[in-house]
């Protein structure tokens, strides 16, 4: 089957460690693509689709996205990189729900099936802000999954959720433009980007957001399911 994956950084893999190297390794019967994008937003990402290229119809279209529209707001610099990199964040979450809802539109066409998977984390201590605004997030795509034909929700966030509560949590966040760039050039390999992780007490992530190797396991698991169960 032909496998098309829609992200950011996320579904790119870099910085940090790769999911979808690690689903080609696992799903070697499919042809997957990856046409991930650091930095991208809903709305860039809605554009990109809609200019791409990529007309020949694929089996299923994962659409991994929704984490820098909150990441965005961070700090400053973040924004200030949002609006130079042409990668605008929603403006509020009736923009986001309009802008998914329609970006899930123009996959239908080119996509039998659809798998709409949810935004992770901004750092990994649940209880602050950014993450509270990702899970607004998660519930409107959750939604949008339930009401539209043909696209299945994999909630990846609620198997990190459970996995982290109750545990003792770092606040780190990945608030340097520059380090997350220095890191994505630097930090290639599995263990360079875990002992990253470790000095900064990250369980699955590389800063708060970007995968370690523990994080890749945990989530790759639920990817293989999810797409098996669509084959």
């Amino acid at each position: 089957m032909r496998i098309v994956f829609y992200g950011d950084s996320l579904t790119e893999g870099i910085p940090g460690a790769s999911v979808f190297e690690a689903l080609e390794a696992r799903l070697p019967e499919h042809e997957l693509r990856n046409c991930g994008k650091g930095g991208d937003t809903v709305t860039s990402l809605y554009r990109r689709i809609a200019r791409s290229e990529l007309r020949d119809p694929v089996d299923i279209a994962v659409l991994w996205v929704g984490v820098n529209d909150v990441l965005a707001k961070l700090t400053s610099s973040h924004s200030m990189l949002k609006r130079l990199m042409r990668q605008p964040r929603a403006g509020d979450v009736a923009e986001f729900r309009d802008t998914y809802g329609r970006t899930l539109e123009l996959l239908r066409k080119r996509a039998g099936k659809i798998l709409a998977v949810s935004p992770l984390l901004i750092g990994e201590d649940l209880s602050n802000p950014w993450n509270r605004e990702i899970e607004n997030l998660c519930k409107i795509i959750a939604s949008f999954s339930a009401s539209f034909g043909h696209v299945r929700y994999l909630d990846l966030r609620a198997d990190l959720v459970d996995r982290l509560k109750g545990e003792q949590t770092s606040d780190y966040v990945p608030k340097s433009v520059t380090g997350i760039a220095c890191e994505a050039l630097f930090l290639r390999t599995p263990a360079r980007i875990d002992a990253v992780a470790s000095g900064r007490g990250l369980r699955f992530t590389l800063d708060g957001v970007h995968l370690n190797s523990s994080g890749v396991e945990a989530v790759g698991e639920a990817f293989v399911k999810a797409i098996r169960d669509l084959c």
